[in-house]
């Protein structure tokens, strides 16, 4: 049975920079993800704040994120767009890149970190005793760690078995993101 100081159930954002800051502690921190990569089927989150970005600058990544997002000013409070050009941070914008880039980059920073990540493997349950938890994935495999730690969505098996609520009170808005690509004929017509 293989065994992590602390288990990471889920490899989107928050799972991944979240096993990239214990590793950076010294950790033995593992990633059990049921995606087989960082593939993302749709779209969700659209780019990165400034606070985020001096985070990621804090770590030394944030060029990887530059490269190949859009900088832009892209602050605002009810419907109103705010310059925030004149912040004293070295990160004053905001940055336009989709979630699956963000995920690969941060996958990309937690393997060259060491990171064990287990893809195509569901949590299926645990069970915490006096000296830490046991993991079972859907491959059958068990796995020990002193702790578990759900960063596995809004849906979390993690938080739902340990009994922690998850109250959407409050939320009585709704939101279509959608990515499109244009493609320009470029057929010209006939003069007759």
């Amino acid at each position: 049975m293989k065994e992590h100081a602390v288990m990471i159930a889920g490899g989107g954002p928050t799972g991944m920079m979240l096993a990239g800051e214990l590793a950076l502690a010294g950790v033995d921190v593992a990633v059990v993800e049921r995606r087989p990569n960082q593939e993302l089927a749709g779209s969700r989150a659209g780019g990165l704040s400034s606070r985020t970005l001096e985070v990621l600058d804090q770590r030394g990544i944030v060029d990887r994120f530059l490269a190949e997002g859009q900088i832009a000013q892209v602050a605002g409070f009810a419907a109103m767009r705010l310059d925030i050009s004149d912040f004293p941070t070295r990160h004053n914008y905001g940055l336009g890149l989709r979630q699956k880039h963000i995920e690969r980059i941060l996958a990309g920073w937690v393997s060259e970190l060491a990171v064990p990540i287990y893809r195509s493997r569901e949590l299926t349950c645990f069970g915490q005793d006096d000296t830490g938890v046991t993991i079972e994935l859907s491959d059958g495999a068990s796995m020990r760690a002193n702790y578990l730690v759900g960063c596995d969505g809004g849906r979390s098996l993690v938080r739902k078995a340990a009994g922690i609520e998850f109250s959407r009170m409050g939320c009585d808005n709704s939101s279509i993101l959608a990515e499109a690509e244009t493609c320009v004929n470029k057929c010209q017509p006939s003069v007759v």
